[in-house]
Parts: C-alpha cells; sequence; structure tokens
C-alpha cells in the first residue's frame, strides 16, 4: 500500500460523501436514507466552494481510491455566511425530500427532528471565549479516513499537507471541534501538537498555531 496526498478535485465528491457516511454515527448505524442529508451537513460545501484548501488521500493499491480526507475552510466565519448562502437551503431541501412519505406528505415531527439534528450552525451556538478564539484561529478542519485504513499513517499525512498550506497563504492557525467521548480523536489531536482549549456541551476546541 502506498498513500499519497493530493488536493481536493471536484470529481472527489461521491467518494467524500461515501466516507463522511460511513464515518459517522448514522452510517454505523445504517442509516442509509440520509447519506446525502449527512454530506450537505459535513462534507460538500467544501468540496464544491473551498476545493483549494483541501486533501485527499488516495491508495495507489486501489487504483488511487480515496480513501480519506481532511476538509478545511480557512476563514471559518466566511464560510459560515457561504455556507447558510449556498448550501444551508439545499440541506434544507433535502431534509424534506427523506422526510416525504410514498402520497408526498411530509412527516412534520421527523422534519423538525432533523432540521435541529443537522441545521444549527456553530457559529450560532459559540460562547464568546470561542468566537474570540475562531478569530485568532481562523481555519476549521474536518478529518475523515475509512476504518479500513486506520493506524496507517495519513492522519498525520494528512495534517503535514493540510499546514504547510495554511503557512503557504498566510493563515495563523487553526481549530476543530471533537466530541470529549472520543478518547481516540482526543488523543490523537492533542499528539499532532493541537491544545484543548475549550470545552462546550459536550465537545473540546482544539486551536494549533501554524
Amino acid at each position: 500500500m502506498t498513500i499519497s496526498i493530493r488536493t481536493m478535485q471536484l470529481t472527489d465528491e461521491e467518494a467524500i460523501k461515501d466516507i463522511c457516511y460511513v464515518t459517522s454515527g448514522w452510517g454505523r448505524d445504517g442509516k442509509e436514507e440520509l447519506r446525502d442529508t449527512i454530506a450537505l451537513r459535513w462534507a460538500t460545501h467544501y468540496v464544491r466552494h473551498e476545493t483549494d484548501h483541501c486533501f485527499a488521500a488516495v491508495d495507489d493499491a486501489l487504483d488511487d481510491r480515496v480513501v480519506g480526507y481532511l476538509l478545511c475552510a480557512p476563514d471559518t466565519l466566511r464560510y459560515d455566511e457561504e455556507y447558510k448562502a449556498r448550501t444551508h437551503p439545499l440541506l434544507k431541501e433535502e431534509i424534506k425530500k427523506v422526510c416525504m412519505g410514498e402520497k408526498g406528505n411530509v412527516d412534520p415531527i421527523r422534519r423538525a427532528k432533523l432540521e435541529a439534528e443537522f441545521m444549527v450552525h456553530p457559529t450560532s451556538v459559540m460562547l464568546p471565549r470561542v468566537k474570540k478564539l475562531v478569530k485568532a484561529y481562523p481555519a476549521h478542519i474536518h478529518i475523515d479516513i475509512y476504518p479500513s485504513h486506520h493506524r496507517r499513517g495519513i492522519g498525520r499525512m494528512l495534517f503535514a499537507a493540510h499546514e504547510e498550506h495554511l503557512r503557504s497563504i498566510g493563515c495563523p492557525g487553526y481549530h476543530l471541534f471533537v466530541g470529549a467521548s472520543n478518547e481516540t480523536a482526543v488523543k490523537f489531536y492533542a499528539s499532532m501538537g493541537m491544545e484543548d482549549a475549550v470545552h462546550q456541551v459536550g465537545s473540546i476546541m482544539f486551536i494549533k498555531k501554524v
């Protein structure tokens, strides 16, 4: 197995969607009907509109199949506004589609539940301290790798490419949020030199200067 890291391409969208779904809790629970919803919330916008700031890990032994990704927006506040304008409407429509019955009737209870689960924007619920840190560490990331390719150094390779890119564009630092109960991820981010900065509603904000 030889892993290569390259800049994201628009043609990677379906591969990224699959990784996003498979590595999510909904994917592990077999919620196939939410595949597009999950991607629209956590992946699609980056592939379409932040392409140059994102990276794909490809396995040469699998005909350059994408096996992992690191998605990044170098300006979180700008990203949030653009997401609301460009992708939020698509997500809202996808949720409506998921909740539509055979006769075209939308289940209002399920729709309200999914909208509450998927349509909250992080910056709208940030603590004042978190908002201050977002300005100092403006980029944010999401990283996911197929379980079959865990513990092969791919995460470190993606981080290295990402940090080099941020330095090249003059971005001073980045942050991410992870569930506090995700001990494996918490240990990994700490091993990458990220600082445990804020605990907020069951999640941890990690930050790092580049």
